[in-house]
């Protein structure tokens, strides 16, 4: 950057953006323009932005975002000049800030989100920009939350090393995120790769890493607030009414923490803290707060209870009514008696009748309604109903078969899957499971979509399948004994889904926004006839090493389960002779969850892990000289160690982006137990070796692992570890060299706590290093909540 050249400083602010996680709140209202304490957000930004020496403001609008120009105007009234850049479509966040460039001029700029709030020092981030002069200068903020955002890897002095966009939990080594302000020369979008929606954190900023431009991070103090959605939105104006968050709020103080345009009848009771906006209608005996909002021309009835939410302006909470942790857009009305619980939105217009229930996260679209005396358990959209599907560990929807997963949720789901198109569908063969499947084809179908239906009997095979014919998405429902569920979705490489796209599932469900075709675009019904026999020679062929093997193998195969028939189908068509158990002299394989573990016991009967195993494959993919191989992200370190013997290249999937993916689709080996063993027997027949004298060639390790409950946040303890150690978290978890031995520490995705997993070259190192790394973790955790809550009393006070 040339220094001395900022005499006027220019900000490009994004409020191009759709909001869709914000519906219904977004359907009226553009995200910038929604209500934060009686002003626009947007006002709150420019305010920020004013305040920090920005006086030269550029708005990325969207077509239809007219609102935001007929309000702010040319921004005199507010101390700066504003000027308005239309986008005829949506250009991505990196492709609105180019559409800005030719009114920027050659200096470097600020971009920042319409649709954020912060009282971030903007100051120091230019600072640091000038200091440092990178191609690009990131803002980071604190969060409870990481796995929301993207994550900035960073080394000790703020220099960029990588990037994870919203990762699992698994991933989190910092509590530090992207809060997608940042610093740019205008010759860093000269690196834009070519698309039609590029991303600045997805797509530019890699690049400029990728071409060697220097990127420096640059993490702030205070209170950063994006509202990607409701819940967001409630916890921004929570956070503002108890000061965390420094704005404005433009109302008298009639008493502390109670802001009010007039004073408030002695017959209502207000419990701090509250704000009350202009010609609001309070009725006698009401009560509200804490964290309550009412915005312009709200009316509360007598004996309303209003707690912990919003109502937007003209709003309305009829007589005796009860509101916790809910919001109302503009013109929503709640009629007497009503009760709406946490995360409760209602759009606008829409009407919640009297005593109706609306239960946790319940939503109301735009002029929908609750009828009188209902207890409504599912969002209403447009007659339509969401389902509360979540994601858990390894890309697997679980539940219970009639309690949290029914009929309704798969017609939900396969409504989501359906935009796809091409979407395979099979179950495993219990009565549950097939009722499940037929109910997610009705959605699929009721999309648009094309159902294609098979008879697989697991669910490893099912990913097969969505491989061999790169289906977009492929469903495969499991039920086990006692009405478990577990939903796999697997993309065209026969993986998981990637986390963005779970998101994106978990998003279009918890909206309940479903396409519905009209009579002659309803998806036809197709089945794909292919047995579980032909799926074996496949796997068989894919894992012969190229030639047939030079002795007959014999091995055994675990119990009479799917998964463990697809493992028999598999060795059988390989030439193996397979046992129905095992004996001394020969190798046994089982199979479990769902085909995508495996493990076996040796000709000596020694037992094999699935890490052990895993070792193994990287072993015969580097013999086999293919020198690369890609690794869960929580595999052993073994493998690197096998890697480095034939100076062949680990990628882990999490850590090496899609490059690990693609791979890892390629090596089924790596990840299904039917390919593992067969690559394993072929290996065998081929170096006329046995188990036992393979398994001998790698690194022998044994495994302690052990989990730390945290009551600190968990990006932060990850980092303080990181910080202890001397390392730079990569997207992986912490991976630690320690003597002989191996640790690894990742945080755990359903609760708050820590995975501790050491290896070592016998059980005791192992089982010691863990204790140590786990004693170290509850250490910090403890000396970083009893941190947390001396700051949280100073700021009381």
């Amino acid at each position: 950057m040339r220094k001395g050249r900022w005499d006027v400083m220019k900000a490009v602010i994004l409020a191009g953006g759709a909001g869709v996680r914000l519906r219904p709140m977004s359907l009226g209202t553009p995200k910038p323009m929604l209500p934060l304490l009686g002003r626009p957000v947007m006002e709150h930004t420019i305010a920020l932005l004013r305040h920090h020496g920005f006086t030269q403001l550029y708005v990325a609008l969207g077509s239809r975002d007219q609102e935001i120009r007929a309000f702010f105007g040319d921004g005199t009234r507010l101390g700066v000049e504003l000027h308005y850049v239309e986008e005829e479509d949506p250009l991505g966040t990196a492709g609105s800030v180019r559409h800005c460039l030719p009114h920027l001029g050659e200096e470097d700029f600020l971009v920042m989100g319409g649709g954020c709030v912060c009282d971030l020092d903007l100051t120091r981030a230019v600072e640091v920009h000038r200091q440092m002069a990178p191609a690009a200068t990131l803002v980071l903020s604190r969060r409870t939350d990481p796995p929301e955002y993207g994550l900035v890897v960073a080394d000790g002095a703020g220099q960029v090393q990588g990037f994870v966009d919203k990762p699992d939990w698994s991933q989190v080594g910092t509590s530090l995120v992207s809060t997608g302000i940042c610093i740019l020369s205008p010759r860093t979008l000269e690196a834009l790769p070519q698309g039609e929606c590029p991303d600045l954190n997805r797509d530019l900023f890699p690049e400029l890493l990728r071409r060697g431009e220097k990127l420096h991070s640059v993490p702030l103090e205070g209170c950063w607030r994006d509202l990607r959605d409701c819940g967001a939105y409630l916890e921004c104006v929570c956070d503002a009414l108890s000061g965390k968050l420094k704005v404005e709020p433009g109302l008298p103080q009639r008493s502390p923490g109670i802001w009010s345009a007039k004073p408030i009848p002695r017959s209502v009771k207000v419990v701090p803290p509250c704000f009350i906006g202009e010609d609001v209608e309070l009725g006698e005996g009401c009560l509200l707060g804490p964290h309550t909002v009412l915005e312009r021309g709200v009316r509360v009835g007598e004996r309303a209870m209003v707690q912990r939410s919003v109502l937007l302006p003209r709003a309305a909470a009829g007589p005796r009514s009860t509101l916790y942790g809910a919001i109302l857009c503009r013109d929503a009305a709640v009629r007497r008696g009503a009760v709406l619980n946490e995360g409760a939105v209602l759009g606008e217009n829409a009407l919640a009748e009297e005593e109706s229930v609306l239960l946790e996260r319940v939503c109301l679209w735009p002029g929908q309604s609750a009828s009188a005396g209902c207890r409504l358990t599912k969002s209403v959209t447009s007659g339509s109903q969401k389902g509360a599907l979540r994601f858990g560990e390894e890309g697997v929807i679980q539940g219970v078969l009639g309690e949290d997963l029914g009929p309704e949720s798969l017609v939900a789901l396969g409504s989501a899957l359906g935009a796809a198109g091409r979407v395979g569908l099979g179950c495993s063969d219990r009565p549950g499971a097939r009722m499940l499947a037929r109910a997610a084809v009705a959605g699929v179908a009721a999309a648009g979509g094309r159902p294609l239906t098979h008879g697989l009997e697991c669910p490893v095979q099912g990913a097969w399948l969505a491989r061999e014919r790169e289906l977009p998405v492929s469903l495969f429902v499991e039920e086990t004994d006692g009405g478990q569920v577990y939903l796999h979705l697997f993309d065209a490489l026969g993986l998981p889904l990637e986390r963005e796209r779970q998101r994106q599932l978990e998003h279009t469900l918890a909206r309940g926004d479903f396409f519905r075709a009209r009579g002659d675009r309803v998806g036809r019904l197709e089945r794909l006839e292919i047995t579980p026999q032909e799926v074996g020679e496949a796997v068989a062929a894919k894992a012969a090493l190229g030639r047939a093997p030079l002795r007959r193998v014999r091995a055994a195969v675990g119990t009479d389960t799917a998964e463990n028939r697809a493992v028999r189908e598999a060795l059988l068509a390989l030439g193996c002779h397979v046992e129905d158990r095992w004996q001394p002299g020969i190798p046994a394989f089982y199979a479990g969850h769902g085909g995508f573990r495996l493990t076996a016991r040796d000709e000596r009967g020694a037992l094999l892990d699935s890490g052990q195993l895993l070792t193994l494959a990287v072993l015969i993919e580097m013999e086999n000289g293919l020198g690369r191989a890609a690794v869960p992200q929580q595999a052993t370190a073994a493998v690197e160690l096998v890697a480095a013997g034939y100076s062949g290249t680990i990628l882990r999937l999490g850590r090496d982006g899609e490059e690990a993916r693609r791979l890892h689709g390629e090596q089924p080996w790596m990840w299904s137990a039917p390919s593992a063993a067969a690559r394993i027997c072929a290996r065998m027949g081929t170096a006329g070796q046995s188990l036992e004298i393979l398994i001998s060639k790698t690194p022998r390790f044994s495994t302690w692992k052990r989990e730390v409950p945290l009551s600190a946040n968990r990006g932060t303890v990850m980092e303080a570890l990181a910080r202890e150690r001397g390392c730079t978290p990569q997207g992986d978890g912490l991976r630690l060299r320690s003597g002989e031995g191996w640790v690894y520490l990742a945080p755990l995705a359903r609760r708050s706590a820590l995975r501790v997993v050491a290896e070592g070259p016998d059980l005791e190192l192992a089982a010691e290093l863990c204790d140590f790394y786990a004693h170290q973790a509850a250490q910090l955790d403890r000396q970083i909540a009893r941190r947390d809550a001396q700051g949280a009393e100073k700021s009381d006070k």
